[in-house]
C-alpha cells in the first residue's frame, strides 16, 4: 500500500449508451426481418410487437447517449476553469433546473464558436426527437378508437388497428412517428441518425473527441468518430445535412493554409 494515491476519476457514461442504442437498434431490425412475437430483453410494452419494444429501447438509448454527450462536454469545458460569472451559474443550475436543449444551446453558446443560425435544420430535428422521446418517458392516457377482435384467451383481444380520437402534432421534419403504438424499426433508425447527426455536430466544435464501437465484420469492432460511422450506414434520411457544414470556419481555414504550405 506505499505510494497509494487518491486521483479524480470522471466516468462518462456516453459509450455505454451508445452500445446499447445500437445492440438495441440491432435487434429491432431482426424483429424487424423475422416478425417475431416476442422479444426477450425488450420493455414488454407491446408484448405482441417486437419490432416496437427493441425499437423503443434504441430510441430513449439513443436520447441518453446525446445527453451524456452535452453533460460530459459542459463539465469537461469547466475541469480546469476558475468558475465565475455565468460559469458559476450555469454549474449551479445544470443538472436540476436546466431543459436538455437549454443545456445544448447554453454548452454551444458559452463554450464554441457555433452560430446554430445557420444550422436550424439540425435543432429542429433535435428539438422534435425532445418531443417525440417526451411522449415515450412520459407517456400520458390517450384515448383510441381500436379495431379488436377475440383472441381466444380469456380477457384478451386482438388489436388490428387504432386511431386516436385527438389529433396529433405531426413530425414535419424528422417524419417519426405521431403514436406510440406506431413506433417501429424506421423510428429507431431515424433517431439513430439524429443521435448521431447531433453527436458529430458536438464532435466538431469541442477538442474532446468522441470514438464508439462500430461493426468492422463478423467478431470483429472497430472505435469510429460520429462522423465515420454516419458514412458507413446503410441508411440515411437526413442527407440535406452535410458533415462537412459542421466544421468550424477557423479550422477549415487552419487546415486550408496547412494544405498550401505543403511542398508540392
Amino acid at each position: 500500500m506505499n505510494n497509494v494515491k487518491i486521483l479524480p476519476l470522471i466516468i462518462d457514461l456516453t459509450g455505454s449508451f451508445f452500445r446499447s442504442s445500437r445492440d438495441a437498434l440491432e435487434r429491432a431490425r431482426q424483429a424487424h426481418l423475422n416478425k417475431s412475437p416476442q422479444e426477450p430483453t425488450g420493455l414488454n410494452i407491446f408484448p405482441y410487437w417486437a419490432e416496437s419494444q427493441a425499437s423503443i429501447e434504441s430510441i430513449v438509448f439513443s436520447f441518453l447517449t446525446i445527453e451524456a454527450t452535452i453533460n460530459y462536454l459542459f463539465f469537461n469545458e469547466l475541469r480546469e476553469r476558475q468558475l465565475k460569472g455565468i460559469e458559476k451559474w450555469l454549474r449551479q443550475k445544470w443538472k436540476w433546473n436546466l431543459s436538455i436543449y437549454d443545456r445544448f444551446i447554453l454548452l454551444l453558446n458559452q463554450f464554441s464558436m457555433a452560430n446554430l443560425d445557420n444550422f436550424q435544420y439540425l435543432t429542429s430535428l433535435f428539438t422534435e426527437f425532445i418531443t417525440f422521446r417526451n411522449r415515450i418517458v412520459h407517456a400520458m392516457p390517450e384515448q383510441y378508437h381500436a379495431l379488436v377482435e377475440p383472441s381466444g384467451t380469456e380477457n384478451e383481444v386482438l388489436i388490428h388497428d387504432v386511431e386516436p380520437v385527438q389529433e396529433r402534432e405531426h413530425f414535419s421534419i424528422s417524419d417519426l412517428s405521431d403514436e406510440i403504438g406506431k413506433i417501429n424499426y424506421e423510428d429507431a433508425k431515424r433517431c439513430f441518425e439524429i443521435m448521431l447527426l447531433v453527436i458529430c455536430f458536438l464532435d466538431e466544435q469541442f477538442i474532446a473527441k468522441f470514438e464508439f464501437p462500430w461493426p468492422a465484420g463478423v467478431s470483429v469492432q472497430k472505435y469510429l468518430r460520429p462522423r465515420d460511422i454516419i458514412a458507413s450506414l446503410d441508411f440515411r434520411y437526413y442527407t440535406r445535412l452535410r458533415i462537412e457544414s459542421f466544421i468550424p470556419e477557423s479550422i477549415k481555414e487552419l487546415k486550408n493554409a496547412q494544405q498550401n504550405n505543403q511542398p508540392d
